[in-house]
């Protein structure tokens, strides 16, 4: 009994002697530091054309909205979702997630709509 307490004792203080510390390393603070505007771009293609219609959602205040038919204005009757990502890149935002909106017409799932969410740092 003995040595099995002493041979305990030796394993904790061995631990405790060659654990290391938790240190700060920064990481938190540089995300912390970072902050995000972000838009919401729904596309979909018109009806009997290659032409695509563009919706910028940037926010609800007047200068985001003012900002957003701007944007929607520009992008509407591309020919393709990668323009539209493209010029969005040029104007400094990045891609943070894609999504299907899926139709179901008589029995064949399309996509219906698809929404880019893209953010850009202030």
């Amino acid at each position: 009994m003995k040595a099995f307490l002493l041979s305990g004792f030796i394993v904790t203080i061995s631990l405790a002697a060659f654990s290391q510390d938790a240190q700060q390393t920064g990481v938190s603070d540089q995300t912390q530091d970072r902050s995000y505007s972000y838009a919401y771009i729904s596309v979909e293609g018109k009806l009997f054309s290659r032409k695509l219609k563009v919706q910028v959602d940037f926010g609800d205040t007047p200068e985001q909205i003012s900002a957003g038919k701007e944007f929607s204005e520009i992008l509407t009757n591309k020919k393709s979702y990668a323009a539209v990502l493209n010029y969005m890149v040029e104007s400094q935002f990045e891609l943070v997630e894609t999504l299907d909106h899926l139709g179901i017409y008589q029995g064949t799932g399309e996509t219906d709509r698809v929404v880019f969410i893209m953010r850009k740092r202030k």
